[in-house]
C-alpha cells in the first residue's frame, strides 16, 4: 500500500522567488569576500604607495596581484577550504586560511626570485598588503565564528534535506543529523512508499511527507538541497530508480550509512582504488609521523647514551661489585604488532632469583632485590640500557611500557584481564609513557590499576604528537626528581 502524497507538506518558499543556490551555500560568499579583500588590498596599497605610476607599473603590479589570487584560490580549493560540508569547522579553525595566505605570497616571492623580479616591486607594498590581508582573514573568521555560534547560520543559510526511508535506518540517520544541527542541515521530512512505516515514525519535527512520487515536486517547489536515501542495501532496484529519477535535478543525492556504518559515523572516508571506503581504524603513528617519531627517538637516545656513559659505567661497576652474575638483565616482552623483543635492563636482583617470565611481580621490600637494585629501581636508572633498544629500533623513548609475558593483575594475565590490552601493541613500546607519568606505574595487584594503565596508553596512541611526547618527558623528569615510591 502506498501513502497519500498529501500527508504533510513543509513550509514553502514564495512561489515567485526560489532560493538561489549561492544563498544556500555561504562558502561561495566567503570565497568572493576573500578574493575581493585580497585583490582590493593589493590595489589599495599600490594607490597609496605608488600614486603616480605609469601604465607599465600598473600592469606589473596588477600581474603580481593576479598571481597571488590564482595561487590562493588554487590552494584553497585543492584543500577543500570552501567545501560547504566542512564550512563551520573550517571557519572555526583558521589553519588552512593562513596556509593559503602563505602559499599565495610564497608563490609570488618564488616567481619573483626565479625571474629576478624582486627588485621591481616595493617591499613595503608587499609587506603592507600581506599584513592587511592577514588581519582581514583573522577578523572575518572571528566575526563569522561568533555569528554562526549565535544564529546557527540563520535559517536562510541552512541546507534543506529530505530523508527517503522512514524505517529504523531512516530514524537513526535523522537522529545522527539532528545531533549536529550546527552543521546547517534542516530535515524537512521523510519520504516513504510503505504505509507500514507510518507506525515507526518517531520524528515530530520532520513529518512523513508522502511517497517517492512527490520528490521531484519537492525539489522543484520546496527548495530542497539534499535528498538522503536511507533504504536497506537490499533495495537495489528502488535505489537505482530514485537515482535515475533525480539525476536531471540540481540536487545533492546521498546514500546514508547502514546500521553498521552508523556505528562508525565519526570515522573518515578515503578514496582507494577508485572507490570510497570507510576507515574503521587507522594505523597510528604511520607514514610521515612514523619517520618523525623515529627521528625524535634517535635525536634523544644517541646524545643521551653519550652523555650518560660515565653513569652507566658506575652503575655497571656497582652491580658487579655487589653480586655475581651478568650486569644486564635481558627479558623477552611483547613489542610492536605483538612481536617478541628482547629488552635490556640493569640487573637488580640476585642472579639465582631473577624471574625471567615475571611469574611473581616485584613487591615492596622484595628480598630478591639487591641493595644496588633497590636504588636503581626506585630512581628508574635500571631502565637506562633500553636507550640501546631505542637506537636499534625495537622501542621508542615514549610509548606504552612493555610488560613481561606472564605478568598478572588480580590473578589474571594482562591480556585476559583487559580486552583492549593488545591494542597497546599497535605502536612501539617506550621507556616511559603517558600512563607512567600520570601515576600508573609499579605493581598491578588489582585489575583496576591495569585498566587505568591501558586507558592512558590508548589515549596516547590516539592523540600522539611531538608536543605530547614533550609533555610525557617533562612529567617523567618531575617524577624522577620527586622520587615517587610506587616503583620498587
Amino acid at each position: 500500500m502506498q501513502l497519500s502524497s498529501t500527508i504533510a507538506m513543509p513550509k514553502q518558499w514564495p512561489i515567485s522567488w526560489q532560493k538561489p543556490a549561492w544563498i544556500s551555500r555561504p562558502n561561495y560568499l566567503l570565497f568572493l569576500a576573500d578574493s575581493v579583500a585580497l585583490i582590493l588590498g593589493g590595489l589599495l596599497f599600490f594607490l597609496i604607495l605608488l600614486p603616480e605610476s605609469n601604465q607599465a607599473t600598473w600592469i606589473r603590479y596588477g600581474g603580481a596581484i593576479l598571481i597571488a589570487w590564482i595561487a590562493f584560490a588554487t590552494y584553497s580549493f585543492a584543500s577543500k577550504f570552501y567545501d560547504w560540508r566542512h564550512f563551520a569547522e573550517q571557519i572555526a579553525c583558521t589553519t588552512k586560511a593562513f596556509a593559503a595566505i602563505l602559499v599565495a605570497f610564497g608563490t609570488l616571492l618564488l616567481i619573483g626570485f626565479i625571474l629576478k623580479w624582486t627588485d621591481d616591486y616595493s617591499r613595503l607594498w608587499v609587506g603592507s598588503w600581506l599584513l592587511l590581508f592577514t588581519f582581514y582573514v583573522l577578523a572575518s573568521r572571528v566575526v563569522l565564528t561568533w555569528y554562526l555560534a549565535r544564529t546557527r547560520q540563520g535559517q536562510i543559510l541552512h541546507r534543506r534535506a529530505v530523508i527517503v526511508g522512514a524505517g529504523p535506518q531512516g530514524q537513526k540517520v535523522y537522529q545522527q543529523l539532528n545531533s549536529f544541527k550546527g552543521h546547517g542541515i534542516d530535515i524537512v521530512g521523510f519520504i516513504d512508499d510503505r504505509e507500514t512505516r507510518h507506525a515507526m515514525h518517531r520524528a515530530p519535527d520532520a513529518p512523513l511527507l508522502g511517497d517517492t512520487d512527490i520528490i521531484q515536486s519537492l525539489v522543484a517547489n520546496q527548495s530542497i538541497d539534499l535528498v538522503i536515501i536511507a533504504l536497506p542495501r537490499t533495495a537495489v532496484a528502488r535505489i537505482h530508480q530514485l537515482v535515475q529519477k533525480l539525476s536531471h535535478w540540481a540536487v545533492d543525492l546521498y546514500m546514508a550509512p547502514d546500521h553498521i556504518e552508523l556505528s562508525y559515523a565519526d570515522r573518515p572516508m578515503y578514496r582507494i582504488g577508485g572507490m570510497h571506503v570507510l576507515s574503521l581504524k587507522d594505523r597510528p603513528i604511520s607514514d610521515w609521523s612514523a619517520l618523525l617519531k623515529r627521528a625524535e627517538d634517535l635525536a634523544i637516545a644517541i646524545p643521551a647514551v653519550m652523555l650518560l656513559l660515565p653513569l652507566l659505567g658506575l652503575i655497571a661497576l656497582a652491580i658487579k661489585l655487589e653480586s655475581k652474575g651478568p650486569i644486564l638483565f635481558v627479558q623477552e616482552r611483547l613489542g610492536f604488532n605483538n612481536n617478541l623483543i628482547k629488552i635490556y635492563k640493569f640487573r637488580s636482583m640476585f642472579v639465582e632469583q631473577t624471574d625471567a617470565h615475571a611469574d611473581q611481580q616485584t613487591q615492596r621490600h622484595d628480598p630478591r632485590v639487591t641493595r644496588v637494585g633497590r636504588w636503581i629501581r626506585r630512581t628508574s636508572l635500571d631502565e637506562l640500557p633500553q636507550l640501546f633498544n631505542v637506537i636499534e629500533g625495537s622501542m621508542s623513548v615514549v610509548g606504552p611500557r612493555p610488560h613481561a609475558l606472564n605478568t598478572k593483575a588480580g590473578g589474571l594475565l594482562f591480556q585476559e584481564a583487559v580486552d583492549a590490552y593488545a591494542s597497546r601493541h599497535r605502536v612501539k613500546p617506550g621507556i616511559t609513557g603517558w600512563a607512567q607519568c600520570n601515576g600508573w606505574r609499579g605493581e598491578t595487584d588489582h585489575v583496576h590499576k591495569l585498566v587505568k594503565r591501558v586507558e592512558h596508553d590508548l589515549y596516547y596512541i590516539d592523540h600522539w604528537s611531538l608536543f605530547l611526547d614533550l609533555v610525557v618527558l617533562l612529567k617523567t623528569a618531575k617524577i624522577l626528581v620527586s622520587q615517587q615510591q610506587n616503583a620498587y
